[in-house]
């Protein structure tokens, strides 16, 4: 007799952590993990450089527009990436110049998504938005 398998769907979902004011650190064991995003303005810390994980990941999906900016920063220039936008333009791009900063701007809007995937030496973005200027870089 096969019994079934239950997966904890819910312990890869952050629905609390992107959606306030307070300073959010990213940890080893948020990798996998997709977080919610609405809200004040917050900082949001990548890991810091010594500590990158090669295959480290994590996805935010924007649930409400922020009532702030959601600053996602590595503390030093090792991002690199770009934004779709819905006008078929990029929205958000390095163009192989890493910044440090990713910004989930007020202006996103319900179901915009970005993902951060790590090397072990730097961080990678995609993202997609559903108007202009909804993520920034800097």
């Amino acid at each position: 007799k096969m019994g079934r398998v239950f997966f904890n769907t819910r312990e890869n979902l952050d629905t609390t952590s992107c959606t306030g004011t307070d300073t959010y650190t990213m940890l080893a064991s948020d990798s996998g993990k997709t977080f919610l995003v609405s809200g004040g303005a917050q900082a949001i810390t990548l890991l810091p450089a010594a500590d990158l994980i090669e295959g480290w990941r994590c996805r935010f999906i924007t649930t409400a527009s922020p009532s702030g900016d959601k600053t996602i920063g590595a503390g030093s220039a090792i991002i690199s990436g770009s934004c779709q936008d819905a006008g078929g333009g990029q929205a958000a791009g390095t163009d192989g110049t890493p910044v440090t900063n990713v910004i989930i701007e007020a202006a996103s809007q319900a179901g915009n998504w970005l993902e951060i995937v790590c090397d072990g030496s730097a961080y990678y973005f995609n993202a997609s938005a559903s108007q202009d200027t909804a993520f920034t870089t800097s």
